[in-house]
């Protein structure tokens, strides 16, 4: 799926700074109303040291009631047996009862859910900033609407009414991840908490569960791509020429050269993380190759690390602009020279079936030596497919690897991703103005 398709993503592609905290707290609402599982691992959180969660759910027989609002004014909220002043942040809770803020007027409250007799206020913050003292106004006033005498809340007098509660974006994103990888180990992912954790992962990664490359081992796998995605979404946003592309079928980044536009990344089984970039991946990318033979490096710094350069041929197989099949090979395998201009402007791009399909299998039969039928599975993917018509490509992959080694000292400190952004920022840019002659690039 394309994650600009992400229910809480703006389509903009710059945060509204304004606007984040309110999509933070819509996505949240949106998310436990919508998600049984996470709604009632976070009421959990909340009721852990009371006995409201056996009160409210221990009956099968007892009714509840249960609303979740958002953007609600006090003086609409009404009065409620027990409260609980939630601050979400980064920030830990300040001392509640120690606040002087006093004011007498009608706050917003970001996010408010009623369970019976029992009102949950939610002050959220984008960011580290300590809200405490505006959930404590919030319900002061709240407690105005009946008792309009009211100063303050004095501990004394209101804890019995009145629970501040620290729920901390970590805490709650804990929580969310785990329910998450639950729900998927069932084969029943949740749309609403899946895209609700991508949105806050894009926003802040520190504030998701993730163990720093150092401490991982080799196999584990996704824990290292997703500190890698994390720094990429770091990088996205102090440079904007490095975006990430919206494909969730891989980890990639935009290229600016008209011979390539995407960087791809891979984790591998052994724990290294595999580059490689297409050259020439479509006609329209061949174009600039073809003006002149392409004059590739054999080796780029990285971090001063030199890195060879493993270089194939690629030849892509594509029907609606959908890849169904290729061919790699090495000099070694080729028989006279196949990536010619005059080769490219006659062999690349569309083929109707019959006669050009018949060129397109001459010129291959005559250029590669080894079984190239066999390899793209000519027959059954193109001669026996019922396909029309097909596009072919003639590019190159170009591909190195950074060892786990190398990732787990750059990146040891769970709250420090500069390690990682400084080096995916290298790779990048070593791509850009190192890799192909500057005469051709």
């Amino acid at each position: 799926m394309n994650s600009h398709l992400n229910i809480f993503k703006t389509y903009a592609k710059m945060n509204r700074y304004h606007q984040l905290e309110n999509d933070l707290t819509r996505a949240l609402a949106i998310s436990l109303q919508e998600d049984a599982l996470f709604f009632h691992d976070f009421l959990k959180i909340i009721f852990a040291n009371n006995d409201f969660y056996n009160k409210f759910f221990s009956n099968i027989e007892r009714e509840n009631s249960i609303e979740i609002d958002i953007q609600k004014r006090t003086s609409q909220i009404g009065d409620f047996e027990h409260i609980f002043a939630i601050t979400l942040s980064g920030s830990p809770m300040g001392d509640f009862w120690s606040s002087h803020c006093n004011d007498e007027y009608d706050p917003i409250c970001d996010l408010v859910i009623n369970i019976n007799d029992v009102c949950l206020i939610i002050e959220v913050k984008r960011n580290d900033v300590d809200c405490t003292s505006q959930v404590y106004n919030q319900v002061l006033n709240i407690k105005r609407t009946t008792n309009p005498g009211i100063k303050r809340l004095e501990k004394a007098k209101f804890q019995d009414l009145v629970t501040p509660f620290d729920l901390n974006w970590k805490r709650l994103m804990e929580t969310a991840v785990k329910i998450q990888s639950f729900e998927s180990s069932l084969g029943k992912p949740n749309r609403f908490l899946t895209d609700f954790i991508s949105l806050i992962k894009s926003h802040n990664f520190k504030w998701l569960p993730e163990t720093p490359i150092y401490y991982l081992t080799e196999k584990d796998k996704h824990k290292i791509r997703r500190r890698i995605e994390s720094a990429i979404n770091e990088l996205e946003k102090t440079i904007p020429e490095i975006s990430r592309l919206p494909y969730n079928d891989r980890l990639s980044i935009s290229f600016p050269k008209p011979w390539a536009q995407e960087i791809l990344l891979k984790v591998e089984d052994n724990g290294n993380l595999g580059i490689a970039i297409y050259p020439g991946n479509t006609k329209a990318q061949g174009y600039s190759l073809f003006s002149k033979k392409p004059d590739f490096a054999n080796s780029l710094n990285i971090l001063d690390i030199e890195y060879s350069i493993d270089k194939v041929h690629h030849i892509k197989f594509t029907s609606f602009q959908k890849y169904f099949a290729g061919l790699w090979f090495g000099n070694d395998k080729l028989k006279g020279d196949l990536y010619t201009p005059i080769t490219f402007s006659k062999y690349a791009g569309r083929k109707k079936r019959g006669k050009q399909w018949d060129e397109v299998e001459s010129l291959l039969d005559k250029h590669l030596d080894f079984n190239w039928k066999k390899d793209c599975d000519w027959a059954t993917s193109i001669i026996n497919s019922g396909k029309n018509q097909f596009d072919i490509s003639f590019g190159y992959e170009i591909s190195f690897e950074i060892p786990f080694n190398t990732l787990k000292e750059l990146d040891k400190e769970e709250d420090d991703i500069k390690g990682l952004t400084g080096l995916i920022e290298e790779i990048y840019r070593s791509l850009k103005d190192k890799l192909l002659n500057v005469a051709n690039g």
